[in-house]
This record gives C-alpha cells, sequence and structure tokens, in this order.
C-alpha cells in the first residue's frame, strides 16, 4: 500500500462521500450525508492514500451510548485494513466521549470484521420495501403534525425504547421534514411518532417508535405518513426482527423483506433498550 492516512472529515468532503454513496447504492441523499456530519463533526474521518480520499467513517453520540455509520471505502481500496483503521479511530473518538456502548449495523459479510474488534452480534434487522397503492388509514386515532415546541418531550419518549437521548437527531429531521413528523397522544401523553424523509430514492421511514401495547396506533402512524407522502413512492423501513408486531404490520401492508443486516454491540450491554417499542430505527448509521 502507498502511504495511508486518517484526517478529520471536512466540509469540503461532502460532495466526496456523496459519491461514493451513490457508487455504492447506499442511498443517501447529499442532505443525509451532510446532517450526518453536523450531529458530530469531530467523530467523522476520511481515509487518504497518497493524498486521495478512498473512504470515510461517521461517529455519533448519545452520552453513554454511541453510534458508527457510513463506512464505506471505494471498492479497489478493499480488504486492506483500511476499514479496520476507520472503525478503530471512531471507537477511540467515542470511547474519549465517555461511551460505553458503541453500536452499529453490519451486513453480515464484514460482521466478522467487527467481531474481530470485540464487536457482538445482538440481533438481525430487517429490511422492508413497499407502497402506498390505496388509502389505508382508519383515522381512528388522534395523529397531529410534530411541533418543534413538542421536540423535547418527544425525545424523552424515544429514550425510554431507544435507550438514549437523541434530541440533536430528532430536532434536525423534524427541522428538515416537519409534515411528515407525525405523533399520537392520548390524555396529553405521547403513544407514538413516526418520520419520514426522501431518499435518493423513494423515502425513508424511521424513527418509528411507539408503546408496544398500542400496534394499532402504530400501524396507523404509518399509513397517515405514507399518505402524505403519495400513492405508489416506494418506503424504506428497517426493523428490528424481535419486534414482531412492526413485522406483522409491514407484511400485512405488503411490505416485502430483503436482505438483512447484523446489529452489533461493543462493551456493555445497553440495558434501557427496549426494541419491542422500535418499529423502524433512525437508519443504521445512527441508530
Amino acid at each position: 500500500m502507498n502511504h495511508l492516512s486518517i484526517r478529520p472529515f471536512r466540509e469540503g468532503d461532502i460532495d466526496f462521500a456523496y459519491k461514493l454513496d451513490v457508487t455504492e447504492q447506499w442511498g443517501d441523499t447529499r442532505s443525509d450525508i451532510r446532517r450526518m456530519f453536523s450531529y458530530e463533526p469531530e467523530g467523522c474521518f476520511i481515509a487518504e492514500v497518497d493524498g486521495e480520499p478512498v473512504g470515510h467513517v461517521f461517529s455519533v453520540s448519545y452520552k453513554r451510548l454511541g453510534w458508527i455509520g457510513l463506512l464505506i471505502l471505494e471498492a479497489k481500496h478493499r480488504r486492506r485494513g483500511i476499514g479496520t483503521l476507520l472503525t478503530k479511530k471512531s471507537m477511540a473518538y467515542l470511547l474519549s466521549c465517555g461511551v460505553e456502548t458503541i453500536k452499529l449495523e453490519a451486513v453480515p459479510d464484514i460482521s466478522e470484521l467487527y467481531r474481530k474488534l470485540g464487536f457482538k452480534g445482538e440481533y438481525d434487522s430487517l429490511r422492508f420495501m413497499g407502497a402506498c397503492e390505496e388509502t389505508l388509514s382508519s383515522r381512528n386515532y388522534s395523529i397531529t403534525v410534530l411541533k418543534k415546541r413538542g421536540i423535547t418531550e418527544l425525545a424523552s419518549f424515544d429514550a425510554k425504547y431507544f435507550g438514549a437521548n437523541r434530541i440533536k437527531v430528532l430536532s434536525s429531521l423534524q427541522q428538515e421534514n416537519p409534515e411528515l413528523c407525525l405523533v399520537s397522544s392520548s390524555r396529553s401523553r405521547i403513544v407514538g411518532y413516526i418520520m419520514c424523509r426522501k431518499a435518493e430514492t423513494g423515502y425513508r421511514i424511521g424513527p418509528w417508535v411507539c408503546n408496544p401495547e398500542h400496534p394499532r396506533v402504530a400501524r396507523e402512524l404509518l399509513t397517515r405518513c405514507m399518505e402524505r407522502v403519495g400513492q405508489n413512492e416506494r418506503f424504506f423501513v428497517g426493523v428490528p426482527v424481535v419486534n414482531d408486531k412492526a413485522v406483522e404490520i409491514l407484511k400485512g401492508l405488503n411490505f416485502k423483506q430483503y436482505p438483512k443486516s447484523v446489529r452489533m454491540y461493543f462493551g456493555k450491554k445497553l440495558k434501557t433498550e427496549r426494541a419491542d417499542g422500535i418499529f423502524a430505527i433512525g437508519g443504521p448509521e445512527k441508530g
């Protein structure tokens, strides 16, 4: 290998990251990458060979919980240990921030890379794709557009299931996609919410979080959101395999499953997560 270096990601690297994402068909928009960078600028890194960028990795911390994502390398530079070095750099950064648990999602083919670094498998993360072909909602539940002033309360509700407060992520998604962020409340208490955003192709659902005792509310949140986008648009959803109710809802709406990933963790196993309330992850790059 020629000279390899790893340096901090900079604003000017967004175009490179976007082009690499498009080449590898990960589906992120330029706005997605810019948003990820804004969450944790000090935790994002670029690998260079002879001064030319060849790959990157992004990190985000939620106090004791950290997340690694968007680890992408140009095809010709793979299997040279660069991915391992980028992962180690990201891990070191998160641990220096006081993170006790680091999570990521890996395609099965490269999960062994992470196991060698001390990561353990937690559960499968399923992937589904579907479309809104007709009016599906029942209109039986009170569902409204999430307002900016409600983000603090929403983040507290979300933390009961996600396992950490991710207000910086939720706030950013709400500001960019206000009409596609819906919340359901009962007796002035949040029961569930859903967020959706435009992807490179179609739309991504998530986070989608709901009290597991109210699966009908979860379904209504999804169908109302899909109807807001419009018929015949494609929707992509990532679901923890342990959430049977989410899988049942998606299959009932004729969503089709495609290749899964593996949820993995390093360090302490997070005991505060309740995956039975996570109907869709925010994304494999940030949890």
